[in-house]
């Protein structure tokens, strides 16, 4: 029996064709989504693939981002996003051998930590025996509008929803989160996730509410329910910042997702979103905190 010629090189003119066919059958996104996506993320240089006898078989992409410690030192860091492999092939693990080529790949490049978010909750297990931990939560709570009667936004004067730059938008994003276990990204994934929410009807904004100065990243999912993927205020303005939302984008209920640490008097759920991999011995301080935070995942 000849062998199989196993291989792993980073994406190439061509290639884009089989991995929306891989994408298409493991994510289940509509072609639309998939086109728009490999038109305004989609990097040959940030993508590594597995062939086998020349056929991929197994996609993985690679965003960089930087680990934010509670005491505001940063960590070069790496998401791993989009891991797939082809129905037809799995079980062979192809999936553990792309991630082991990408860590030996992030090393060499100096990078300290790898984070994920995994698509399933089954998918906790699966990368927990590959070293990562649980080290980013949310909190998540459905709020219907009805609820929000009643609420004052502040006077007019003090309130001001605005639709906002990438830049901006990243600005006050790490503002809020200062003080805390998190992930930092670069301008051009806020400016992707804008596109994102564009293309919903909605998009990202900046809020400010007497005198402080907060961000929200929302995507609408029909006429009547709206996600609101990111909210970063202080947490007494956080419902008030939901009534700012509200007024610009109307629906029935509000899919409302904040750093796990906040606003427990308002229930919801607290669920494990993204899980972290260290490429070096921790030293103190580098541990996440309880509820470190992740946010926009592109989920």
């Amino acid at each position: 029996m000849v062998p199989h010629r196993i291989g792993i090189r980073p994406a190439r003119k061509g290639d884009m064709d089989r991995q929306k066919q891989i994408w298409k059958i493991c994510f289940g996104d509509d072609d639309a989504y998939i086109d728009f996506y490999f038109a305004n993320r989609y990097k040959e240089d940030e993508t590594l693939l597995m062939l086998l006898d020349g056929k991929i078989v197994a996609m993985l992409t690679i965003i960089p981002v930087e680990v934010v410690t509670a005491d505001g030192r940063t960590f070069p860091s790496a998401m791993q996003y989009a891991v797939a492999t082809h129905p037809k092939y799995r079980g062979r693990g192809f999936a553990s051998r792309l991630m082991d080529f990408c860590d030996g790949h992030l090393k060499q490049k100096r990078m300290e930590m790898s984070v994920l978010v995994p698509a399933e909750e089954g998918l906790f297990d699966f990368y927990g025996k590959r070293g990562y931990k649980k080290g980013f939560f949310i909190r998540e709570i459905l709020i219907a509008a009805s609820s929000l009667r009643g609420i004052t936004s502040g006077t007019a004067s003090r309130s001001l929803i605005m639709s906002a730059s990438p830049k901006d938008y990243n600005i006050r994003r790490n503002r809020q989160l200062k003080g805390h276990f998190y992930v930092a990204y670069r301008d051009e994934e806020i400016s992707y996730q804008k596109k994102l929410s564009v293309r919903t009807g909605a998009d990202i904004y900046t809020i400010d509410i007497e005198g402080m100065h907060g961000c929200a990243a929302v995507e609408r999912i029909n006429p009547d329910r709206v996600l609101i993927k990111e909210l970063l205020m202080p947490q007494r303005l956080v419902l008030q910042s939901l009534v700012q939302i509200a007024g610009r984008l109307p629906a029935r209920e509000y899919v409302l997702r904040l750093p796990a640490y906040q606003c427990a008097d308002l229930g919801g759920i607290v669920r494990p979103f993204g899980m972290v991999k260290s490429y070096r011995q921790p030293q103190n301080g580098t541990a996440p905190d309880r509820y470190g935070y992740l946010g926009i995942a592109y989920d």
